[in-house]
């Protein structure tokens, strides 16, 4: 069928009509109740992370023993991309980060196949290292609510109290229908504590080690088989496993004389309690909690979600009992709630002001029927997310923002020109079925070419694709919604009530036709007349401010993407390698008395020993089990206030708390990165590593703009027991046995576990923290050797020796990544430049066999934009085919491509005029001007093509088309920029006004290369002669786009 036939078929049947409308309105209404709502796209989990204990080791002996053979088991799992290991005392870290073609369908394989690497490598860790804990959890993606708990102040309950209050919650959330993950965070561990007296294990001759092993032996939990008959299987168990204190306090270790046996009870205490020090603290405003994090999974409503979740809040908290804290630091659904109104109200606003526009220029007939096509293809664009499992959040809302000019480009077109054919004298029927007829090559040829721009944003894979492609998805069904819209229901509806009066009465009124300015018309006829006289000077007047767009491009700020504009930022605080969890609580706390000096403070939360749980979706928790380290997340009352207070906190810390590395950052926007700066430095020699870092870092500290940096690889200290190998053998042990038994008598034994109910305690064999606290404790501890004690200062000597507190590695080579951070308001990239300067200034230099890399935003706006640039080659070829295979003429795809290149010196213009900085957000606007400003210039080149004397090379003519186009050309600018109006005067922040400028400015600017370069090339390189059969029949479907022609170009 044609594609008139089917217009035609709409505009004689009335209930089809009505019912196509009413579909794509439940559709689309169905849709936007159904669709999940968040605040920021979902990026898909490319991030996991591989936790190993390793106590009492070096950061040396951790990355040997440890981290090494892990990843040399990784990196047989050809889907990973990238593997980051920092191995610190006690502890392995592996960050793994998958290639950016897996998605969330393929991503649980990849992690499958990890999970059996690390089986294979649990064989081969060395006795005393933990079983590596994977964790795939930890993406770039907030919780849905954070919950603190906390006693009232006289309460007195205990912080066990206080977890297993914690435990009982989180429950409770994992009964949510749609609850994705619970966690908590700032909880105590209980356990069994068997404290020894050092004297009295002395004298009974055992070590702390034997003890243990004596308590594990006598816990049989282990299956025992089964006793299997024909008829049924009865399954075995040994009676007599640890159930209780009293059980492990009676315990029989060994028979003595006499009959008298030595009991666990009678070496020292056994007690059930809270293992100390725990892993971290939890604080809210002062107040020790234990946090209860919980996130929806993400297809499910988190405004609904949190509906249920906010009952079951007051559910617990309706049945404890006095004395107990319950606060709500944070609900994801407050922030989406605000983000989505405000662009929705700019969606709606936008929307407005393109049917003001329509209605000024059009009539009022028209701009009802056009502005129809506005919500029929917002509703059919919002259905059409369901398709791609998209979710409504603030980048597909302004993907519909961006398509507001653009949806009702083609329903102006086809209103246009069936209102012309109307007063032509028409039928209604013949003037909808010829002017669908006609215009649909042109307007299919628009329509396909705009989508091709946005096209490598759509294509964009990994992190940053995931977080950005939803705006050109909502572009892309926008604009063939509209199409099929236009084609069919507009044009049916125009058929039925547009005004079709021959007559163009001197009385009609402005409402009814649009406003027309006829003496302008025949001025601006003239003066384009003299201009295609001389078509050389016009082309090069046209080409001044695309030349000047792309001359001062290079003077713009470089910027990867702003902070966010949000009433919350974070602080971030780095001890001394060996500082104690203790030292590092106090120093957070002296930090929050100085931030509560400041007015607009509502609530300051902490996590001490590592990361704070994720309230921003592009902060991954990266430090655990790291007692140097502190983060908190505080909220004030305004945005304002956040960004005044962290310029003021950063000097105030600086000064007042050395001791301490102290971070005061806004939340940043777009795919997670670590700091702002960065330079990475691999390698094989740490030595060398750290004397280029810290000649790196300190060129860095000097660089304007920087306040603080920062190196992975540092120095720290460690003791030393150098045993003598000679001395130890005389007595009878062996270095391996003076080690094991240093780290039980320091570290303690795990020997066994209590089962309570669904739990498992662990059973801790230490000293007491008395004789195992100093210096001296170590030097005088006893060491059994056969049947007699020898104190470990016999053996050798205990010092102090020079070690790194942490060693990082990057795809199996050593590295040393020295971060930078900058005062608000400057730029990473402009920074990052300047430090490059510096070091090609001062001479710094490698050695061979090290490489320096960028780390930080350049890092990441680099990798973005190349996989930005992947597409281009392509795409620009699908754009000039479908050019080519429209006009049949390379020369009219080539004018058109020259316009497209210049649109984004236009949109680098726009962008400097604005004062924005050159960002991610702005090369992305660029992509998709390049589709967009080229359709006015697409509509002219098809209407001089379809003019015999245009053809011919007839100025006159020339100039008479552009005239009867420019309505039309004017207008979808209009709209277009009109539809971005709102987002500039009441949009806050940095985030989407620079994308705005470079779209609407760029397509402002471009009227210039549509009704001037375009006609001018054209008028220069068409002489006068008699147009050929290739030229009469090119296209013919062209002659008919001339939607604007409401009257005559010289009379207006």
């Amino acid at each position: 069928m044609k594609t008139s036939g089917v217009s035609d078929l709409f505009f004689r049947n009335t209930h089809l009509l009505v019912l196509a409308v009413l579909l794509i309105v439940i559709a689309g209404v169905s849709a936007l109740s159904s669709l999940p709502r968040i605040e920021d796209p979902r990026i898909t989990t490319r991030n996991a992370f591989v936790v190993t204990a390793f106590p009492g080791a070096s950061a040396e002996r951790v990355e040997a023993l440890v981290t090494k053979p892990l990843e040399d088991k990784l990196r047989d799992v050809e889907e990973i991309k990238k593997i980051v290991a920092t191995s610190r005392s006690n502890i392995s870290f592996i960050a793994i980060e998958l290639d950016d073609g897996i998605t969330a369908t393929t991503n649980e394989q990849a992690f499958s196949r990890v999970r059996d690497k690390l089986g294979e490598a649990e064989a081969i860790l060395p006795p005393g290292a933990g079983r590596p804990a994977f964790d795939d959890e930890r993406g770039a993606s907030a919780f849905s609510v954070l919950v603190g708990i906390g006693a009232a102040e006289g309460s007195g309950l205990s912080l066990g109290a206080l977890t297993r209050l914690a435990e009982e919650l989180s429950d409770r959330f994992r009964g949510i229908p749609g609850a994705e993950r619970v966690r908590i965070y700032g909880a105590a561990e209980e356990e069994v504590t068997i404290t020894l007296d050092r004297g009295e294990l002395a004298a009974q001759g055992l070590t702390a080690g034997q003890v243990a092993e004596r308590v594990a032996a006598a816990d049989p939990k282990n299956s025992a088989g089964a006793l299997r008959g024909g008829s049924r299987d009865l399954f075995l168990e040994v009676g007599g496993e640890l159930e209780s204190v009293a059980r492990i306090r009676n315990l029989v270790l060994r028979e003595g004389e006499a009959g008298r046996q030595l009991r666990v009870g009678d070496l020292g205490r056994v007690e059930k309690g809270w293992r100390e020090p725990p892993d971290t603290y939890g604080y809210l405003d002062g107040r020790r909690v234990v946090f209860v994090a919980s996130a929806a999974e993400e297809d499910v409503r988190i405004d609904r979600w949190q509906l249920r979740a906010d009952d079951v809040i007051e559910e617990f908290t309706a049945g404890l009992e006095a004395g107990v804290d319950v606060d709500v630091l944070f609900r994801q659904s407050e922030y989406t709630d605000e983000r989505l109104a405000s662009l929705s109200e700019n969606l709606l606003l936008g929307a407005l002001v393109v049917t003001l526009v329509v209605f000024i220029g059009l009539g009022w007939r028209a701009a009802l029927i056009v502005g129809a096509a506005l919500p029929l293809s917002a509703l059919a664009t919002v259905f059409g997310l369901t398709f791609f499992g998209q979710q409504i959040h603030q980048m597909s809302i302004f993907g519909m923002i961006i398509a507001i000019g653009l949806l009702i480009d083609n329903a102006i077109v086809i209103t246009d020109e069936i209102q012309k054919r109307l007063r032509a004298g028409e039928t209604r029927q013949a003037a909808v079925a010829a002017s669908v007829g006609h215009l649909f090559t042109p307007l299919l040829a628009s329509t396909v070419t705009t989508i091709l721009g946005f096209m490598p944003i759509f294509l964009l894979p990994g992190n940053i694709g995931d977080f950005v492609r939803p705006i050109a998805i909502s572009v892309v069904l926008a604009l063939a919604a509209s199409f099929v819209i236009s084609m069919t229901i507009v044009a049916a509806l125009g058929g039925r009530f547009l005004d079709g009066s021959q007559s163009r009465r001197t009385g009609r009124r402005w409402w009814q036709s649009g406003i027309r300015l006829p003496a302008l018309a025949r001025f601006t006829n003239r003066w384009l007349v003299r201009a295609f006289r001389r078509p050389a000077v016009t082309i090069a007047l046209a080409l001044v401010l695309p030349i000047a767009g792309f001359a001062v491009a290079s003077t713009l700020g470089l910027q990867f993407f702003p902070p966010a504009d949000r009433n919350q930022f974070e602080i971030a605080v780095w001890m001394p390698d060996d500082a104690s969890l203790a030292q590092t609580r106090d120093t957070a706390m002296a930090i929050e008395s100085r931030l509560r000096a400041f007015e607009g403070v509502e609530q300051v939360s902490w996590l001490i020993g590592g990361s704070h749980p994720q309230i921003y979706y592009n902060r991954i928790m990266r430090q655990d089990g790291n007692s140097a380290y502190a983060q908190a997340m505080v909220q004030t009352t305004t945005a304002a206030e956040a960004e005044h207070i962290v310029l003021a906190l950063q000097s105030i810390v600086d000064q007042e708390i050395p001791e301490a590395q102290v971070i005061v950052a806004p939340f940043a926007q777009g795919p997670p990165v670590e700091a702002p700066v960065g330079f990475r430095i691999a390698g094989p020699s740490l030595a060398v590593l750290r004397q280029k870092g810290e000649e790196l870092r300190r060129i860095m500290s000097a660089t304007d703009g920087i306040t603080h940096t920062r190196a992975s690889l540092r120095s720290t200290v460690k003791l030393s027991f150098a045993a003598d190998q000679g001395r130890a053998g005389r007595v009878g042990l062996t270095l391996d046995e003076i080690a094991s038994q240093l780290q039980g008598n320091l570290e303690g034994f795990t020997g066994g576990s209590v089962r309570e109910d669904l739990e498992e305690l662990p059973v801790r064999i230490r000293y007491d923290d008395s004789v195992r606290a100093s210096l001296a404790d170590i030097a005088s501890m006893p060491l059994l050797a056969g049947d007699r004690w020898v104190p470990a200062n016999t053996l050798g000597a205990v010092t102090v020796e020079p070690a790194s507190g942490a060693i990082t590695r990057q795809d199996g080579r050593r590295v040393n990544t020295i971060h930078g951070w900058v005062r608000p308001g400057v730029l990473p990239i402009e920074v990052t430049n300047d430090i490059l300067a510096r070091l090609g200034g001062e001479g710094f230099r490698l050695p061979p066999g090290y490489t320096l890399v960028l780390d930080g935003d350049s890092d990441a706006q680099q990798d973005a934009v190349g996989k930005l640039t992947t597409y281009l080659p392509v795409l620009l070829l699908l754009m000039v085919t479908t050019l080519v295979l429209s006009f049949r003429s390379a020369r009219a795809a080539g004018i058109i491509g020259l316009v497209a290149l210049l649109s984004a010196g236009l949109g680098m213009l726009s962008l400097w005029l604005s004062g924005y900085s050159l960002g991610f957000n702005p090369l992305l606007g660029s992509a998709g001007l390049v589709g967009i400003a080229i359709n006015g210039a697409i509509v002219v080149l098809a209407a001089l093509r379809a003019d015999e004397s245009a053809l011919g090379g007839d100025v006159d003519a020339i100039a008479a088309v552009t005239m009867q186009e420019a309505r039309h050309v004017l207008a979808t600018t209009a709209t277009t920029m009109g539809g971005f109006l709102p987002l500039f005067l009441f949009t806050r922040g940095e985030f989407w006004p620079p994308l705005a400028v470079v779209i609407a400015g760029g397509v402002g600017f471009a009227v210039i290369l549509s009704l001037l370069l375009t006609p001018a090339i054209f008028a220069l390189s068409h002489r006068p002669r008699r147009a050929g059969a290739s030229d009469r029949g090119a296209l013919a479907v062209f002659r008919a786009v001339r939607p604007s022609r409401l009257a005559d170009a010289r009379s207006g």
